[in-house]
């Protein structure tokens, strides 16, 4: 984690909290850590489809998504995959061929 933490009071459901409680104890954390992984989460699948569709109108770059996902290069395009954006032109069999051209030029 990089920056500066900071105290904040939240008030929440009691059944949210134990829910909360329930997961920092299978992760073996801390209640405050666990809500900032499960607040860092909900925010990056909030994210997926507005980066998602940035990406695929071209608004924004591969590397731009990844960043904005907090995600490395290669997860980007699996989650761009999972929320049905393409991250090459190639058609499926385009692809297909150049498996098979691999295939045969590796040893």
């Amino acid at each position: 984690m990089t920056g500066k933490l900071v105290r904040v009071n939240v008030t929440l459901r009691k059944d949210l909290l134990e829910k909360i409680d329930e997961y920092a104890k299978k992760k073996y954390e801390d209640r405050s850590t666990a809500m900032r992984q499960l607040m860092s989460l909900g925010i990056r699948e909030g994210n997926k489809k507005d980066v998602a569709y940035a990406y695929k109108n071209k608004k924004i770059t591969l590397r731009e998504a990844s960043d904005l996902l907090g995600t490395d290069y290669y997860e980007a395009q699996d989650i761009l995959a999972e929320e049905g954006v393409p991250v090459t032109d190639l058609t499926g069999g385009e692809i297909e061929e150049r498996r098979k051209k691999m295939g045969k030029d590796r040893y």
